[in-house]
């Protein structure tokens, strides 16, 4: 019988719910109570003394596309076994696999790869595919290949959709074409949830889009038509229009933290979902990396393109966001729980078994000292990272 007693730590278990100094009991791979000792026998259990520590949900990274190396577009199950122990330093416990643009029938064979792929032993879920496109506005296309920027066809996302076999969690798309709307109807009848970005849409064309059924907006800000006082884009529907969730790329890299400062206090933890947009040089030495079929460079906390230095995603892990988030918005520990797990949790349907600490759910955890630097992560109520102090309970099979 697998049972731990976490003691003493300050426990956030969404972003109501907080215990001081609480004993969270787990049993097998579910949380069992709280502040409620179960009739358990003396030495059926493991106790942790984790007094002076904070307590999370495991964080899920909605935006990720690689790690060590590895690329979700090219490596398929072999990116996913280093994303899934990559992150599980960073106190994240699923995430999902993020894809750059590509030719349809490329995009078949990757998306059929991940479909089959499986969160390894010892790792992070894997919780699905976020497909990144195709259907995208050229004028905002970032890093994405033009040639396979396209109108939305909604034959090809149906295959799309059959390719993944149940994968398909998200998809980035424009509302700038006339007919966007069926993406969404499609994405909504199949669970797969539409995210404005990459988009050169009118605010007009986004408030209905977000009508019609459009989740939210993925990194908001960056690849899409901004807020200006004449000329009303993307941007300006996501500050005005109360629907909707927003990535942000917590890196002060992507945002500036005046910025995220901003953005905190007009969209509140309630719309914001921290992401790490995170490409293969996470967690690798600074050099040279492919991404999205581009020479790019890790050069510290930053990764450009090689030949003209435009940004090409992030290095930073969720634990990072979580800091940046807490130093320039003045966000509270709650605060940053709905952002990093309650929310993204929610826009997955999957809040139901994971996203928040609370009897009966998946025992998914995170620990943090008071900077947010990682002590131990914990999946399905077995300890796959700790820090050197907490080793001997690490249960890797």
């Amino acid at each position: 019988m697998n049972r731990f007693l976490l003691r003493g730590a300050d426990l956030f278990c969404d972003e109501r719910t907080v215990y001081p100094g609480a004993d969270l009991y787990i049993e097998e791979d579910k949380i069992l109570s709280i502040n409620h000792a179960p009739p358990w026998e003396k030495g059926s259990y493991t106790a942790l003394e984790l007094g002076g520590l904070k307590v999370f949900p495991g964080m899920i990274d909605i935006h990720i596309h690689g790690a060590l190396g590895k690329d979700f577009t090219r490596d398929g199950q072999e990116a996913v076994d280093a994303v899934s122990h990559d992150v599980l330093k960073d106190g994240v416990t699923g995430y999902c696999a993020s894809l750059t643009v590509l030719s349809h029938a490329k995009n078949l064979e990757v998306l059929q790869a991940l479909g089959k792929a499986k969160t390894p032993s010892g790792g992070a879920r894997f919780l699905g595919i976020h497909n990144e496109g195709p259907f995208i506005s050229k004028e905002y296309k970032a890093l994405m290949d033009e040639r396979y920027i396209r109108k939305p066809d909604i034959r090809e996302m149906e295959e799309m959709i059959r390719a993944a076999g149940g994968a398909l969690s998200l998809m980035t798309y424009s509302p700038s074409y006339e007919n966007s709307g069926e993406l969404v109807r499609a994405g909504e009848k199949n669970r797969v949830k539409m995210m404005i970005g990459h988009s050169a849409a009118t605010c007009a064309e986004t408030v209905q889009a977000l009508d019609q059924g459009a989740a939210g907006y993925t990194h908001f800000y960056n690849a899409m038509s901004p807020h200006h006082h004449r000329n009303e884009g993307v941007v300006t529907a996501g500050l005005t229009d109360p629907r909707g969730f927003a990535e942000l790329i917590a890196d002060t890299v992507h945002i500036t933290g005046r910025v995220l400062g901003f953005t905190y206090k007009i969209l509140t933890s309630r719309r914001i979902i921290l992401v790490t947009d995170a490409m293969p040089g996470k967690s690798m030495p600074d050099g040279p990396f492919m991404f999205s079929g581009l020479g790019a460079v890790k050069k510290g906390s930053k990764a450009f393109v090689k030949d003209t230095g435009r940004i090409a995603g992030s290095v930073i892990g969720m634990n990072t966001a979580l800091r940046n988030m807490s130093a320039l918005s003045g966000a509270g520990d709650a605060e940053l729980v709905e952002m990093a797990c309650v929310n993204p949790a929610r826009l997955l349907n999957r809040f139901e078994e994971i996203g928040s600490i609370a009897p009966g759910k998946k025992a998914d955890i995170a620990v943090f000292n008071e900077r947010y630097d990682p002590v131990l992560t914990m999946v399905n109520g077995k300890i796959l990272w700790t820090v050197s102090r907490y080793d001997r309970y690490r249960q890797v099979p």
